[in-house]
């Protein structure tokens, strides 16, 4: 008998550092999420919950692509440029927060226009800036 296919595909998936990439962010996104709606549970501002969302989700993320995904040392400068690149997409959360709340929208939906634009912004910072081959 043989191994089950479904887990041949997903090893050989996961050699591929774009795929670790994508695991390692939906982990993030998940934890941004829970973070954020912790915060707007407790009565804390849709600004405030993506904020906090972000720094968790943030440091979640470094550690991971430096370890797992790109196999880089952990270093104070990596995780500055690390935060430098994050930071758009950090503005990006400030800004869909702000236009959340502008339009009165739903906190679900504030957090989608988040998810859905800021791993397209953090992808092309961390590409270019954070784990470029020199």
């Amino acid at each position: 008998m043989t191994g089950n296919p479904l887990r041949a595909i997903a090893e050989r998936a996961l050699r591929h550092p774009f795929m670790r990439f994508c695991l390692v962010g939906g982990v993030a996104t998940l934890i941004h999420a829970a973070v954020f709606f912790l915060v707007v549970g407790a009565g804390g501002s849709q600004l405030a919950g993506n904020v906090a969302g972000y720094g968790v989700a943030s440091i979640w993320s470094y550690y991971l692509n430096c370890l797992w995904t790109f196999s880089a040392s952990l270093s104070w400068a990596g995780f500055l440029r690390f935060q430098a690149a994050n930071s758009v997409v950090l503005v990006w959360g400030v800004v869909a927060a702000l236009i959340g709340q502008w339009l009165e929208l739903p906190a679900p939906a504030t957090l989608l226009l988040t998810v859905v634009v800021g791993p397209v912004l953090n992808y092309l910072g961390h590409s270019r800036l954070t784990f470029r081959k020199t």
